[in-house]
């Protein structure tokens, strides 16, 4: 069991849904299951002092993008936060506009509705995850849960099978970010810095990832993982 009994009478009702649902089973194919894919922008960079200002989310059935299951929301922060020049330029978004927004407590019910069950993919996990997770921790006791695939790791992979195929000791590749992934894939590039764009790039991102490590015998969600898995 994940939570003994003291530690899920704690939890908020709404929580124990996403805590309880069962893991998908990933000796099956990745074009059986259901994937979220998320993104986040935040107030900062800074896991400890920044926050979640908004959110996207696109689902994936069966190998196919849901675009009328996709999900957009600001999130409103704290009013001890401070979103500096920076942030407002790279997000576009105003302190007036966020106000407006529901909470983190109104949001991340939602969120954990939409992902029980599914896999979780981001990009850059070291960036949303740890956000994500420090928030569920610090409001309601408890982290994300996996199984989670991060499509930078599995750039890295594709680039190993890569370098085995052509025997050839290139380094690592350099451009890692979303858009320049994207780009060297041929996917068009979804408005950057918004968090439904960014979304929707990685979705169709993952899904090329995952069609080209399915030819080089990768193909269960188990094998994903071990490719490019962020969370236990």
């Amino acid at each position: 069991m994940l939570f003994d009994l003291g530690r899920r009478q704690k939890l908020p009702d709404w929580a124990l849904p996403y805590i309880e649902a069962p893991r998908p089973n990933d000796q099956l194919s990745w074009r059986k299951l259901s994937f979220s894919v998320i993104d986040i922008e935040t107030s900062g960079l800074n896991a400890r002092r920044d926050v979640p200002i908004s959110l996207g989310l696109v689902d994936i059935e069966k190998g196919r993008i849901q675009l009328d299951q996709s999900w957009y929301t600001l999130i409103r922060p704290a009013a001890h936060v401070v979103l500096n020049a920076e942030s407002i330029r790279v997000h576009g978004l105003l302190r007036e506009e966020l106000e407006q927004a529901p909470t983190v407590e109104e949001v991340f019910p939602q969120l954990l509705e939409r992902l029980a069950g599914r896999v979780l993919v981001v990009h850059m996990a070291a960036i949303d995850v740890q956000f994500l997770s420090r928030m569920l921790k610090q409001h309601w006791g408890f982290k994300l849960r996996g199984p989670a695939l991060d499509t930078s790791r599995l750039a890295g992979m594709l680039h190993y099978h890569d370098r085995l195929i052509q025997s050839s000791n290139g380094e690592a590749p350099t451009r890692t970010t979303l858009t320049s992934l994207a780009q060297d894939a041929g996917l068009p590039v979804y408005t950057s810095h918004h968090a439904l764009g960014d979304a929707l790039t990685t979705a169709q991102l993952f899904l090329v990832q995952a069609t080209r490590l399915e030819r080089r015998g990768i193909d269960s969600l188990r094998k994903l993982l071990r490719a490019g898995g962020c969370l236990p």
